[in-house]
């Protein structure tokens, strides 16, 4: 019995143990996050690494919410879990974001699954206008799960910021 709880504890340390995949896709949110402030020069890197391992385990899962007989451009996709129509709306307010646009709704949610610095840059300006106009934190947070106040939500964010902790204290992530 004593050698089966090692084992157990070891088990269960490597269930929560993030890959270097995954580890690269949160360094490059973190990256992208650290270049877009809000209107008062505060940036997300923890936040927007927080919701990227809440919304997609950070890209293992890239497809969400997506039902038979829903066409994908109305599911959330990519390591974000951005749906079309949000990329729209931040695209129509950020112009640095405004060339997708131009974009077909299917190119857009091709964007979104394939590029995690796209994906990153919208979530990371999505952010910034719900900080605006939700003004405090968990309101913002819930927004971006579509929530005026989504506590559920908000508390498993806040999780895996504790949990991304120790990968930013080892060096991990930087």
């Amino acid at each position: 019995m004593i050698r089966l709880v090692p084992l157990f504890f070891l088990f269960t340390l490597q269930l929560f143990a993030l890959s270097q995949e995954q580890l690269k896709v949160l360094q490059t949110v973190r990256d992208v996050a650290r270049t877009i402030p809000d209107y008062s020069g505060e940036t997300y890197e923890n936040t927007l690494a927080a919701i990227c391992l809440t919304e997609s385990s950070a890209g293992k899962n890239i497809i969400g919410d997506f039902k038979k007989g829903i066409i994908i451009t109305k599911a959330s996709l990519g390591t974000m879990q951005i749906q079309v129509a949000t990329a729209r709306y931040v695209a129509k307010r950020v112009t640095a974001l405004e060339w997708l646009n131009k974009l077909s709704d299917a190119q857009i949610a091709n964007k979104l699954l394939t590029d995690v610095k796209t994906s990153a840059q919208i979530s990371a300006y999505y952010l910034t206008i719900l900080k605006k106009s939700r003004k405090d934190y968990l309101r913002m947070i819930s927004g971006y799960n579509g929530g005026i106040v989504n506590t559920p939500y908000y508390n498993r964010v806040m999780k895996n910021m504790q949990f991304l902790d120790k990968y930013l204290k080892n060096g991990q992530l930087i």
